[in-house]
C-alpha cells in the first residue's frame, strides 16, 4: 500500500469514517451494506478522497454524500450532504444498495429487500470518489464488486430527467 494511503491519524480522535481504496472516476458502481444485529448508528455513501478532515463526518461537507441510519434512541433515517440533512420516512433497511453513476452524477440508495428507493442525489462529480462508511456501536458487512441489479433500471428511469 502506498505511503500516501496509509495514515494512522485517520483513526485518531473522533473520526470513525473508513474510506475505500479504489477511486471511482468514470462509469457505474454498485455495492451493498448490511448492518449486523448489534448496530446503533451508521452512515454509508461516497466522498472525494482527501475531502474529509480528521474529525469530519460523512455528509457534513460539500464533498461527501451519505445515508445516515440510527436506532440509538429512536429509529431515524436521513440523507446528508453539505451539512444539510433530509429526514426520510422509511423503515430502517436490513440491506442497503448503493449505486453511483459517476458520469451522470447519480447516487442512489435503495432498500434491497423491499425494492424501494430510499433517496437519490443528483450532482456533477468533479473529483474521483471513494466509498465511505461510518459505524458507531456496531458492525456491518459490505459486499463489493457486484453487478448492477436489473431493478436499478426502474429507479434510474424515474430519477433521470428526459433530457439526460
Amino acid at each position: 500500500m502506498a505511503e500516501s494511503r496509509v495514515r494512522r491519524e485517520r483513526f485518531a480522535g473522533e473520526s470513525y469514517t473508513v474510506l475505500g481504496d479504489q477511486d471511482m472516476n468514470k462509469g457505474c458502481y454498485y455495492w451493498e451494506l448490511r448492518p449486523l444485529d448489534d448496530w446503533k448508528s451508521l452512515s454509508v455513501g461516497v466522498a472525494y478522497r482527501g475531502n474529509l478532515g480528521r474529525f469530519d463526518q460523512l455528509g457534513k461537507s460539500a464533498g461527501s454524500w451519505c445515508l445516515f441510519a440510527s436506532q440509538w434512541l429512536q429509529s431515524s433515517l436521513a440523507a446528508k450532504h453539505n451539512n444539510r440533512a433530509k429526514a426520510l420516512d422509511w423503515q430502517l433497511p436490513q440491506r442497503i444498495g448503493i449505486y453511483c453513476d459517476y458520469d451522470h452524477g447519480d447516487l442512489l440508495f435503495v432498500d434491497v429487500d423491499r425494492l424501494c428507493l430510499l433517496h437519490s442525489f443528483k450532482t456533477k462529480f468533479v473529483q474521483p470518489l471513494v466509498p465511505a462508511f461510518t459505524v458507531w456501536c456496531g458492525s456491518i458487512t459490505i459486499a463489493t464488486g457486484l453487478q448492477v441489479p436489473s431493478f436499478m433500471g426502474t429507479f434510474l428511469e424515474t430519477h433521470r430527467t428526459p433530457s439526460q
